[in-house]
């Protein structure tokens, strides 16, 4: 019987990953103890998205957060050479959430989420900020799971002519 390993989980964390310990918040806390499923002493990976990655070792959890035990730096999988914007027509709900996630573990740089004339989904202001911070944490969680390491930007849903003029004019345009 050949030995099984065990995939070391990853953790995304928006904040600078300095020092010997770091503290959970109560979501990060319960997504390491009851989603991964860890406990003290199990290890994992920890990032940021900004070029730094952690190895680290849960030193303890909680019911409101926890604690890392930050161990030595990781050199961070390199990102895509190709510098890809996707323009994404709104779709309902679960298709936008589905597209988010594997743009983001295609390599896919940057999400623009365009309305059209044709759109179904049509958000107002309060929406649409709710839906692009849902969009951020489903790329997050791409993150995590692919081994990326940079979860891509996401703009706030605009009409395609205004997208259109946002892109760099030296920038390829393959329409399908």
């Amino acid at each position: 019987m050949g030995v099984v390993r065990r995939r070391v989980p990853r953790l995304y964390l928006d904040r600078e990953l300095a020092g010997d310990a770091l503290s959970l918040d109560e979501r990060e806390g319960h997504y390491l103890g009851h989603v991964l499923r860890l406990q003290r002493g199990d290890e994992l990976v920890a990032f940021n998205g900004r070029g730094t990655e952690r190895h680290a070792r849960v030193a303890s959890l909680r019911r409101r957060g926890g604690e890392l035990e930050l161990l030595g730096e990781l050199a961070a999988q390199p990102e895509s050479a190709l510098d890809i914007t996707l323009l994404q027509s709104l779709a309902k709900a679960d298709a936008m959430d589905f597209i988010v996630q594997k743009a983001t573990e295609l390599g896919v740089r940057t999400i623009l989420p365009v309305q059209t004339e044709f759109s179904v989904v049509r958000l107002d202001s309060e929406r649409r900020e709710r839906r692009l911070e849902h969009w951020q944490r489903i790329a997050r969680s791409a993150c995590e799971q692919s081994g990326r390491h940079r979860p891509p930007r996401i703009a706030r849903p605009a009409p395609l002519a205004q997208s259109l003029d946002a892109l760099p004019a030296a920038a390829t345009r393959l329409v399908l």
